[in-house]
C-alpha cells in the first residue's frame, strides 16, 4: 500500500530532517511541497533523496495548497495520503505499530479516513539545550481534539475539504492517531520563523496572533508560571484540555 505524506515547507531547515525521518519511521512516503523556501531546506530535502514539488505562493493559502496537493495525488497515484506541515510529528497510541500499519488496518476494516489528537508542545526556559533532538528535549504540551480527517483514502468518489470531515462516502475510523505539533523549538528558531512569515499570513484568521509578537522571549519560550499549567510528557498521553492562553488562543 502506498501512503504519501505531502509535507508543506517554507524555511524549515532546523526541523525538516526530523520531519522526514518521522515519516520514514512511520512507513510513509514523503514528498515535499516547496512553498517558496529561501534557506537551506530544499538542499537538505534533496540530499535525503526526497522528491520536491514547487507550489510557491506570495501568501500562505492552505486551501489552495491542499487543492493543488489533491491534484498531485491524482497524477502520482497512491492508496492513502495526508497533507502536513514540517513541524508536525505523527505516531500511534499503540507503539508496537506504525502509522502505516494503522492505516492498513483501517482500510481492511472498510474505513476511508482517520483523524488525530493534537498535542501542542512548547519550549520552556528549563529545557536542556544539550539535547539536540527537539522531540526529546521539549516535554510540555497542551491537548486539542481535532474534528477533521488527517489521513484520507484516495477515492475518486470522495470529496474532501481541509478543515472539515470529508463528505460523500466518508467512513471515519474510530481509531485516532497522534500528532505532535512543535510551533517553535527554541527562541532563535521562533524569532526567525515569525519574522520570515509575517508578510505571508493574513491579518486575521490563520496565524493572525503572530501580528502581536515582538522579539521578547516570552512569545516563544514558556516561563515556569506558564508551563507548570501544562501537561509534562512522561511516556503517557493526557487527553485533557489545559491552560493554553499565553499567546491569546
Amino acid at each position: 500500500m502506498k501512503i504519501i505524506a505531502f509535507i508543506i515547507v517554507y524555511n524549515e531547515e532546523e526541523i525538516i530532517e526530523k520531519c522526514i525521518e518521522n515519516a520514514k519511521e512511520q512507513g510513509l512516503e514523503a514528498i515535499v511541497i516547496d512553498n517558496g523556501c529561501t534557506d537551506s531546506t530544499i538542499e537538505i530535502v534533496k540530499s535525503l533523496g526526497i522528491p520536491v514539488y514547487e507550489n510557491k505562493t506570495e501568501k500562505y493559502k492552505i486551501h489552495e495548497i491542499f487543492r493543488w496537493a489533491i491534484a498531485c495525488v491524482k497524477k502520482i497515484g497512491c492508496d492513502w495520503y495526508m497533507l502536513k506541515d514540517a513541524d508536525e510529528i505523527f505516531e500511534t497510541y499503540d507503539r508496537k505499530i506504525t502509522v502505516r500499519e494503522a492505516v492498513i488496518k483501517a482500510d481492511k476494516e472498510g474505513y476511508n479516513c482517520m483523524r488525530f489528537d493534537l498535542y501542542e508542545f512548547w519550549p520552556t526556559v528549563d529545557d536542556d539545550l544539550s539535547i539536540k533532538d527537539f522531540t526529546e528535549r521539549i516535554r510540555y504540551y497542551s491537548y486539542y481534539s481535532v474534528d477533521r480527517a488527517s489521513i484520507i483514502k484516495n477515492d475518486p468518489l470522495f470529496n474532501v475539504d481541509i478543515f472539515t470531515f470529508p463528505v460523500g462516502k466518508g467512513k471515519l475510523s474510530p481509531d485516532r492517531l497522534i500528532l505532535r505539533h512543535y510551533k517553535f523549538i527554541n527562541l532563535e528558531q521562533g524569532r526567525r520563523k515569525v519574522k520570515s512569515r509575517l508578510s505571508r499570513y493574513d491579518t486575521k484568521g490563520l496565524h493572525a496572533q503572530y501580528r502581536n509578537f515582538t522579539d521578547e522571549s516570552k512569545f516563544y519560550v514558556l516561563e515556569k508560571n506558564i508551563y507548570s499549567k501544562l501537561h509534562k510528557f512522561d511516556g503517557t498521553w493526557i487527553r485533557e484540555r489545559v491552560f493554553d492562553g499565553w499567546r491569546g488562543y
